[in-house]
């Protein structure tokens, strides 16, 4: 009972549900170490723009959303399952990337593992940083490349 000594109304009561974010339940796929590491990602629905090419170029399919009248076009919902992954954190300028690349590539291959990028699995760049408000220098990206293992038991 309420303190006014009233029952309260539950079926007029507003629902009210938490919002679940992803970032913080699953801090090891979006806050991972600055150093490659291993992990196994669940399978998970994203929201994502698939493009190619530089995402720093103005015209790129990546930046079809800045545009006023907002090009969502490129957006999708899907479905996938990464499994076996070499990620690490990616600070800095999009243009720094292939040295975090590399890093990773080295550290795949010195755990036996080799990347396996194909039709099904792909190399992933999670965005974390709006480049908007956010100086080159300073920007997230996580970076994630599905690898298997090089040996043949």
């Amino acid at each position: 009972m309420a303190k006014s000594g009233k029952m309260r109304n539950f079926v007029d009561a507003k629902p009210s549900f938490m919002a679940f974010d992803f970032k913080k339940e699953y801090k090891e796929f979006y806050f991972p170490p600055a150093k490659p590491s291993l992990v196994d990602v669940p399978p998970m629905n994203y929201i994502a723009v698939r493009g190619k090419g530089n995402p720093n170029d103005e015209d790129g399919e990546y930046k079809a959303t800045r545009k006023k009248k907002k090009d969502f076009s490129k957006v999708e919902f899907f479905h996938y399952e990464e499994g076996k992954c070499v990620q690490c954190m990616h600070i800095g300028s999009y243009d720094m990337e292939p040295t975090t690349i590399e890093k990773i590539k080295a550290f795949a291959a010195q755990e036996g593992l080799s990347i396996a990028v194909d039709e099904n699995r792909r190399h992933h760049e999670l965005y974390l940083s709006d480049p908007r408000k956010t100086v080159p220098d300073k920007l997230k990206t996580v970076i994630r490349y599905p690898v298997k293992s090089t040996l043949h038991l």
